[in-house]
């Protein structure tokens, strides 16, 4: 595995406290009147191996070894043959570093992370209602599409390998914006042919026939018939959408139809099969996902601006991206896990965050209202308890729904070492919660509270 060698980690050593010295200043480094001054030629301080300013080493400088970085202590997170490494024969979790774990299955681990943490010290017992009762409330459509935006430029600033291999870009209407892409078209033109709105027996007979073009049509003599043998089939009694484009279609071959045309490229990528993602069925197509057009523009957009902005680009070198470590903690005997957007081998930290706004003020207030410093003391915290000292930790903020903006963050040692001890303490009442089994709300004490 490929690591930084004696010289260039001196040099990013240095390069570190000019990180930490230009963004001093503000105890937050995100007020409103805060202007960034740019770092000494980031991108060369922290990436130029220092053998470009010195003298070409001698025989005995190249000899030496390398130094030794976490990255020699992982592991890949299955061995040759598809067994968990971080598992014991009895299904136990076993501490280390470990590299290329799938998403779902970290979720799984049985172990507290940072989102457990905040949500624990937001209140106990909304704790327990996510991660311990068997309430579930499902994500609306909104709240699914902001998290997959975000997902997938995660994927692309990451892991850009393969991304064209595991989706495609499906098309949307403002990409055929001749065609026409709603019911109530359809109806109007079907009307306009003369043609039944609605489906009638002889329409529900064409469609099944269409997807079964060798049903015995002899004994089906009524729309109840038709109905059982759509039933049969695992088909809609009911005229779907598409069925409604494929018959305006069949009556006038020369419209255009956005539902047809987004089914016809679809199955250009390949057969469709029905999977289980995240407890919702997906269907692929030649084993690709699509994703909406809008989704993937702006997705695409936002790698783009990322890795225009020399310095989030510099931070995002020189590193592995989704670095998994699992700890026991010694303060409580709980099982931790982190999962690093990006762990630098110089022990520098990097987490993407995708936003509405990555204005000093406005991001301030989103990091406060996620908590992300608790996000970070959790990480830096879990690191340490596996030999990782984290000195730096940068958010790298980017937004792409009002402009293409991205802005990289840093707490300041004030707001880092009031986020620990903040930590500290909801570790000992999480302790206290379990083995009492009482997730209280606003207080640990049932009583009435006074409100100025």
């Amino acid at each position: 595995m490929s690591v930084l060698n004696q010289q260039n980690q001196q040099n990013q050593s240095s390069s570190k406290h000019a990180v930490l010295s230009a963004l001093q200043g503000s105890d937050w480094l995100l007020d409103d009147d805060f202007e960034s001054e740019p770092l000494v030629d980031v991108e060369e301080e922290i990436n130029t191996p220092s053998t470009a300013k010195a003298k070409k080493p001698s025989a005995k400088a190249k000899k030496q070894v390398k130094p030794v970085t976490w990255a020699d202590s992982a592991k890949p997170a299955y061995d040759v043959s598809g067994a968990p490494s971080f598992l014991t024969p009895l299904g136990e979790l076993i501490e280390g570093i470990y590299l290329n774990m799938p998403n779902d299955v970290y979720h799984s681990l049985n172990a507290l992370s940072s989102t457990g943490a905040k949500t624990f010290i937001e209140s106990p017992a909304e704790y327990y209602r996510d991660y311990l009762s068997d309430i579930s409330r499902k994500k609306t459509t909104a709240q699914r599409d902001t998290f997959d935006t975000g997902t997938y430029i995660h994927e692309l600033c990451l892991e850009p390998e393969g991304f064209n291999d595991r989706y495609f870009r499906d098309v949307v209407p403002a990409d055929l914006p001749d065609a026409i892409s709603t019911i109530a078209q359809m109806d109007a033109e079907l009307a306009k042919l003369g043609l039944p709105v609605g489906e009638g027996k002889d329409e529900k007979l064409q469609r099944l026939l269409r997807y079964a073009p060798k049903t015995n049509t002899v004994t089906l003599k009524t729309i109840k018939d038709i109905d059982a043998e759509l039933e049969k089939l695992g088909l809609s009694k009911t005229e779907s959408k598409l069925d409604k484009a494929f018959r305006l279609r069949a009556a006038n071959p020369c419209i255009e139809i956005f539902d047809l045309i987004q089914h016809e490229r679809r199955l250009k990528q390949g057969k469709p099969t029905t999977v289980v993602i995240d407890e919702q069925e997906v269907t692929l197509y030649g084993g690709k996902r699509p994703i909406c057009g809008v989704i993937w523009d702006d997705a695409h957009r936002a790698m783009n601006t990322v890795r225009n902005h020399r310095e989030a680009d510099a931070y995002l070198q020189n590193g592995l991206p989704e670095v998994a470590i699992i700890a026991r903690c010694p303060r409580t005997g709980m099982m931790l896990k982190a999962k690093f957007d990006w762990l630098r081998f110089d022990n520098m930290a990097c987490d993407v965050k995708s936003t509405r706004d990555t204005k000093p003020s406005k991001f301030k207030h989103q990091m406060e209202d996620l908590n992300y410093p608790i996000q970070q003391e959790f990480y830096k915290y879990t690191a340490s308890l596996v030999g990782i000292e984290i000195e730096v930790f940068v958010f790298i903020a980017v937004e792409f729904i009002k402009a293409d903006i991205c802005q990289p963050y840093e707490l300041s040692a004030k707001r880092s070492h009031l986020a620990r001890v903040e930590l500290m303490k909801a570790l000992d009442n999480f302790v206290q919660c379990r083995s009492s089994n009482r997730w209280y709300g606003w207080s640990k004490e049932d009583c009435t509270m006074v409100l100025d």
